[in-house]
């Protein structure tokens, strides 16, 4: 009687741990970034694989002159710096009356 209650309570504590350590549920169904795992590496490989000799064209970029470049990279820089001085994190410090 006690080897049968013995092996009940062992299958009953396997069939309850032993799913658990599978990965995720049963129940459970694939997020949208598991289905899309992987996809920006392959379509940056497929992009590149369109044009692979596009590091040797040696020919300016047209349609943007030096001015106008100029002034997107500044808009960038105090964009970004801007950016980094409202991320600062401290230790606020709390007043008493």
């Amino acid at each position: 009687m006690l080897n049968r209650c013995l092996i009940l309570t062992g299958l009953i504590v396997a069939l309850v741990i032993f799913p658990s350590c599978g990965g995720k549920p049963l129940m459970q169904k694939d997020t949208l970034l598991e289905r899309n795992w992987g996809r920006s590496y392959e379509s940056a490989k497929y992009n590149q694989m369109l044009n692979p000799y596009a590091g040797k064209n040696l020919e300016p970029v047209v349609g943007s002159d030096g001015q106008t470049a100029e002034r997107a990279i500044e808009k960038y820089r105090k964009g970004a710096s801007k950016k980094q001085q409202s991320k600062q994190y401290g230790i606020v410090a709390i007043e008493s009356k």
